[in-house]
């Protein structure tokens, strides 16, 4: 006797006496073990049952999910159950997807249990149909098409392929907003990150419609509102029709915008731990001022901190508003400063390099102290400007069981701290240039720095070798040292005639002011000889003429800086400063000083660290003293080449030199003054995610190199500074944080070029950046 599944759901509606089961089997098993299907099922051999715990068996089956049919029989006494099993999923192929990364769509098609090794079930890829056309429409790809093909494999499975049309990304043709009186749509519109069709611009999305990004700009045009003292500001809808072709969108906002509120009354709530003059320094609001949601937020930000600095971690700032019938409302500054709480434990994680000691002595708020919101802060900066780490993030976390501890987090980035640089071109006055380096920041994790550059052109030949702690002491004095070897030879590329070698040795000590300032003394001690050719300049013949070929310098040097640069090797914002001094003391052969000023800052034009604006600047300037009249010609200034006016050769700019032989060619000998600046606009790269390590920037060079002494026979030489031979450039820059090191493009277009001037169009480096 055999009974279909049918009949046994059929019987359920029947009275039916029980059975004694002499056995139990289930055939078609693959994916399940027997041992699970006979907990499901439930029955055991001598076991009595019914069409009742039959139906209950059959419906346990079918929730599992892995069955498309089940066949329930009776045989000799036996009930069996005839299976046939749901194919498992063998292979799961997305193709198609630029714009999600396989890996979200992956995660996506998860938690809908579509991967492999799981059981297929055909009702889900219409859902996961659905869901992957959601995606794209939010991101406004509403022509974007999905396929699903299945294919069978042996051994019961299904091979499933995901084929994904992204189409084109809708534009915005038209904004439309409804309701507005006190604001124009223009002002409204600026307030939107998305924006309409109109003209070509490669660097924007503005028009290309995504549904988060509108959500953005309603929540924007919510602020801007509260902003300006309309409280009670409602959006009434907001709908966005699509063309039929799917290349277009409209956008309808529909707005109340009320009435504007002015401040009637301002108190303080709550209590105060500390004296309320304390907090009312951080009130700024007076009685008839507009309404600001954006000024309160800074104020209960204020007020936090102020509590924060006594250790009242977990201040709660509330306001509460109460609006009166007159348009006016009446704030209260709710406060409820918690318990003052303290550090018990700094942890570390993330630098898998650095050693724990290098960011532990950084960190201004000590275990066991008072928990202080300023000295957190400080700690956070700190370790950022170490410049080892793209993000540092810097948590308090409450200690299980108390109320007056907090655990304080610092995880950390990792970024390359060491690099191999080299740089490589042609220009008319060097030749092939050629620059090779090893440096290590961070050498060893233990935050101390080591360097090997050399650099080669067809003169010069430069090697030096330098090594700098910056915690010599536990209080913060650094020490570092250097030694340098350089090679000139002149007398081949047929403009100077000398050949210079130098080489020598530095120390240098540098003490911490503050947080940001040090002071640093040093003493180097150089060798210089001249060998002079057959025909060298006037300038450098006199020279050695009156002060000799052998100079044996004894040179101490002093240096301020201030620096709050925060980023790493690409900044994002911050400044740095710099003034030093070297002074080549009697003790020496030569008598000669040098004053250098370095100065750059950034400014962030729209909080996100994409959109920057840059300006630097550098000031040099030398002369002689005592027996010496004169700055040496081979410590004189240059300018030209990537790293002072771009655009313009290396080292080719300024005051030239001269011969008897007024058939020979000149090339540019220095100067004892530097004037350089250079003014960038920092801008976001299209397509590109990572902006960490990929920088654009829109740029303009400004500078030259002067002199105060010209030889007697030099008719082309000016005296002084000359602000008409400023020379200036323009261009695009392009850097590439590579694995290796920086690597730096330079498109310049020279703005005022003149005679002799010897000009690159473009400029390449692989290495440092600044």
């Amino acid at each position: 006797m055999k009974v279909i599944v049918a009949a046994v759901l059929a019987m359920s509606s029947v009275v039916a006496l029980a059975k004694e089961v002499s056995d139990v089997r289930v055939n078609g098993l693959m994916q399940m073990t027997p041992v699970r299907a006979f907990e499901i099922i439930g029955f055991e051999r001598g076991q009595g049952y019914d069409s009742n715990r039959v139906y209950d068996a059959v419906k346990q089956l079918f929730a599992s999910g892995y069955f498309s049919d089940i066949d329930v029989y009776e045989d000799n006494n036996e009930l069996i159950f005839d299976v046939v099993e749901r194919p498992i999923i063998g292979e799961l192929n997305i193709e198609g997807n630029d714009l999600i990364a396989t890996d979200d769509l992956e995660r996506g098609l998860d938690v809908a249990g579509l991967q492999s090794g799981e059981v297929f079930k055909p009702d889900t890829l219409n859902q996961i149909e659905q869901e992957l056309q959601r995606q794209y429409y939010a991101l406004g790809r509403y022509s974007a098409k999905v396929d699903i093909d299945v294919e069978e494999m042996p051994r019961n499975r299904v091979a499933i392929k995901i084929n994904i049309e992204e189409g084109v990304t809708a534009k915005i043709v038209h904004i439309n907003i409804v309701g507005n009186k006190a604001f124009d749509d223009e002002t409204l519109k600026k307030q939107f990150q998305s924006a309409e069709t109109g003209f070509f611009n490669p660097f924007s999305s503005a028009d290309e419609y995504a549904k988060p990004k509108i959500q953005g700009d309603l929540e924007a045009l919510k602020s801007y509102y509260l902003d300006n003292g309309y409280l009670d500001y409602q959006l009434v809808s907001s709908q966005v029709s699509v063309s039929p072709d799917k290349r277009k969108v409209y956008v309808v906002v529909n707005l109340d915008e009320g009435e504007p509120y002015y401040v009637n009354d301002i108190s303080l709530g709550g209590s105060l731990p500390i004296s309320e003059d304390r907090v009312w320094q951080h009130i700024d609001q007076a009685k008839g001022d507009v309404f600001s949601r954006q000024q309160i937020t800074r104020i209960m930000d204020a007020i936090s901190t102020e509590l924060g600095d006594e250790g009242y971690l977990f201040t709660k700032v509330n306001i509460l508003p109460n609006k009166r019938d007159d348009h006016t409302v009446d704030l209260t500054y709710h406060i409820t400063p918690g318990p003052q709480v303290y550090v018990r434990r700094i942890n570390f994680s993330g630098n898998t390099e650095t050693r724990d000691e290098v960011l532990r002595r950084e960190m201004t708020q000590f275990e066991g102290a008072l928990a202080t919101h300023s000295k957190i802060q400080a700690s956070k900066r700190a370790i950022e400007r170490l410049g080892f780490f793209g993000n540092v993030d810097l948590r308090t976390r409450p200690v299980p069981g108390t109320t007056d501890q907090v655990d304080l987090d610092v995880t950390v980035e990792e970024q390359p701290s060491g690099s191999i640089q080299a740089s490589i071109g042609y220009s008319q006055a060097d030749g092939t240039v050629i620059g090779f380096g090893i440096s290590k920041r961070n050498f060893l994790g233990t935050g101390n720095k080591l360097a090997l550059n050399i650099s080669r052109t067809n003169q010069t030949q430069d090697y030096t070798l330098s090594y700098y702690n910056p915690y010599f002491t536990v209080d913060g004095i650094s020490r570092g040292y250097d030694l340098f070897y350089k090679v000139s030879d002149h007398n081949q590329d047929d403009v100077e005639d000398y050949d210079l070698d130098e080489l020598g040795a530095g120390v240098n000590f540098g003490y911490p002011l503050d947080e940001t300032q040090r002071l640093s003394f040093g003493v180097t001690v150089k060798e210089t000889i001249i060998k002079l050719g057959s025909s060298p300049s006037n300038e450098t013949s006199d020279y050695v003429t009156k002060y000799g070929e052998q100079f044996d310098d004894v040179i101490a040097n002093v240096s301020w800086s201030d620096s709050d640069l925060i980023g790493g090797v690409l900044p994002t914002e911050g400044y740095s400063h710099k003034v030093t001094v070297d002074v080549a003391t009697p003790l020496g052969d030569q008598s000669y000083f040098k004053l250098g000023v370095n100065s750059q800052a950034y400014w962030n034009l729209n909080d996100s660290n994409l959109w920057l604006f840059r300006l630097k600047g550098r000031l040099g300037y030398g002369r002689g003293f005592g027996d010496t009249d004169i700055l040496p010609f081979f410590e004189n200034y240059y300018a030209g080449g990537a790293y002072s006016i771009r655009g313009f050769s290396s080292s080719s700019l300024g005051p030239r030199n001269s011969y008897s032989d007024t058939t020979t060619s000149t090339s540019a000998i220095g100067g004892n003054i530097l004037l350089t600046s250079t003014a960038e606009l920092i801008f976001p790269m299209p397509m590109v995610e990572d902006h960490k390590s990929v920088r654009t920037a829109l740029f303009l060079d400004a500078g030259n190199v002067f002199t105060e002494y010209c030889h007697n026979s030099n008719t082309t030489c000016v005296e002084g500074i000359d602000m008409n031979e400023i020379r200036y450039s323009m261009g695009l820059n392009w850097t590439w944080i590579t694995p290796i090191a920086p690597l730096s493009f330079n498109l310049a277009k020279v703005l005022n070029p003149k005679d002799g001037d010897s000009t690159d169009f473009f400029q390449f480096q692989l290495g440092t950046t600044f």
